[in-house]
């Protein structure tokens, strides 16, 4: 039985991981290190949830003195893309630094695998071919994609010099349950709106093609890799398809029919096309994701039940 940290256990797909983890019926014991415990969210049994921050060296300190921990599971991230770009030193400061602190601290209590969260479309940037492998050059166009590059990059200095064993996830474009940002998760944020009878704004005019990845699903891929013994990895996870961000208004609005957008110019710092290449993740695993009509009903489920 494993003793696992998860930094940011209780943001949107921290909370997702622990629900899989419980539907699963895991044995581990999970360590939840996050800011705060969200309102209305019961933890399974299996997790202790201690509230901090991961910027803090002498928290992170005590933690790992307080706990002998098997594996690290880095979820958190501090600022979404579209407002990275503003306040770039700040980026630096709450998502790149604290990381490195982290990694120190699995250095000196010999914690030897560690889980990354990264991004899919925002370390590619904008990208000429239909679908994107792992190896396509990286040409991040906002401070998080960039931050989040670099955090993979030290990710692999540090397994070279020190022996962690790393996963390197590039997600898609997630939603689904547990989501609560008013500002990024484009998906839940129109379902929310449709629901509660406002315009939702739209920048650029809806052609931008995404990968969407229900949120539910990504614990099959961090399982299964973990299952296969895969490590030292960079891997894309997502659907392996896009939408443009009308058919995904059309079809919010299939269900929800008074939903209304309004349209404005495009922000620079917006990746325009992306979908995921996912080959390298079918080969390591059974990788079967949730239908995309499946998994918006059930998200506009969750979001009725949210504001009732």
């Amino acid at each position: 039985m494993e003793k696992n940290l998860v930094v940011g256990g209780s943001g949107f797909l921290g909370l997702n991981w622990l629900e899989y983890l419980q539907q699963q019926g895991s044995e581990n014991e999970v360590v939840v290190f996050a800011h705060e415990k969200p309102e209305g969210v019961s933890f399974p049994s299996f997790v202790t949830f201690v509230v901090g921050d991961y910027s803090d060296a002498q928290a992170l300190e005590d933690l790992f003195t307080a706990h002998r921990f098997d594996r690290v599971f880095h979820f958190a991230s501090s600022i979404i893309p579209a407002i990275s770009s503003e306040n770039i030193r700040q980026d630096i400061e709450s998502n790149l630094l604290p990381t490195i602190g982290l990694m120190e601290m699995m250095k000196k209590h010999q914690v030897s695998k560690l889980l990354y969260l990264s991004t899919g479309g925002a370390v590619y940037g904008n990208v000429n071919q239909e679908k994107v492998k792992e190896d396509y050059p990286c040409k991040p166009i906002s401070s998080y994609g960039i931050i989040k590059l670099a955090v993979e990059h030290y990710i692999e200095l540090y397994a070279k010099l020190y022996q962690i064993d790393y996963l390197i996830l590039r997600l898609s474009n997630p939603f689904g349950e547990f989501h609560r940002s008013p500002k990024q998760g484009v998906i839940n944020i129109a379902i929310r709106k449709a629901l509660k009878g406002e315009v939702m704004t739209v920048w650029g005019n809806g052609s931008q093609a995404k990968d969407y990845i229900y949120a539910a699903d990504i614990g099959k891929a961090i399982d299964g890799l973990i299952r296969a013994g895969v490590n030292n990895e960079t891997i894309n996870v997502g659907s392996g398809e896009s939408l443009t961000l009308n058919e995904i208004i059309k079809r919010i609005q299939s269900k929800i029919p008074a939903f209304q957008v309004e349209y404005k110019d495009a922000m620079l710092t917006d990746v325009q096309h992306i979908c995921l290449d996912t080959t390298k993740l079918s080969a390591k695993m059974n990788w079967e994701i949730t239908s995309f009509e499946t998994a918006l009903e059930k998200t506009i489920t969750y979001e009725k039940a949210r504001l009732s």
